[in-house]
């Protein structure tokens, strides 16, 4: 039974794959995932930044404003492609 239904969801994947293709939508999942892992890390770091280093509260803000724009970027990307 289970053997069916992973098949039944490759078949599914593969299928959507070849959708995809003939409509000429290109995959972009692996690059919001690594965009959304960029936006992740820049925000904790400029978290810590501002947090823990009271003296350097602008390069905080200017990390955390980094981690931003790779979120905004990730996200014209999910709705443009």
């Amino acid at each position: 039974m289970e053997d069916a239904e992973k098949m039944l969801e490759e078949q599914q994947r593969e299928l959507e794959r070849i959708r995809n293709r003939r409509n000429g939508k290109m995959n972009t999942e692996g690059l919001r995932k690594a965009l959304n892992f960029i936006f992740l890390l820049l925000a904790l770091a400029g978290l810590v930044l501002y947090f823990y280093f009271p003296d350097h509260h602008t390069y905080g803000w200017a990390v955390i404003t980094l981690g931003m724009i790779a979120k905004l970027i990730e996200f014209f990307v999910r709705f443009m492609f």
